[in-house]
């Protein structure tokens, strides 16, 4: 069932499950980006690219489930803990599935 964007006075209809329309969803989205900065801004420089190819290198199938392909190089105990941000045995491989899962439960921590 369709519902209006929840920007105000937008009249697009939306599917169930979408807050915005493509247009705002879009606007937001770089709004968000622009207050975030870049990526070297947020500490992922050249040395952390090396680091990611590293873990990703030496962990091309996720260390979680086992069965899929690593796509983010996940720092084991997370830098808000503690943990060594360019350290190879804070580093592990994870496919998508298994990273958004672990970060869920470090947010609910």
């Amino acid at each position: 069932m369709k519902h209006p964007c929840s920007e105000h006075g937008c009249p697009v209809l939306v599917e169930r499950g979408q807050s915005r329309c493509p247009t705002h969803a879009l606007a937001r989205q770089q709004s968000y980006d622009r207050q975030r900065g870049t990526p070297v801004e947020r500490g992922y420089g050249a040395d952390h690219r090396k680091w990611r190819a590293a873990i990703l290198a030496r962990d091309p199938i996720c260390r979680a489930c086992g069965s899929e392909p690593s796509t983010f190089a996940d720092h084991i105990r997370p830098l808000s803990q503690g943990g060594a941000k360019l350290d190879l045995a804070n580093g592990q491989g994870m496919c998508s599935r298994c990273h958004q899962a672990k970060r869920g439960r470090e947010r609910h921590q």
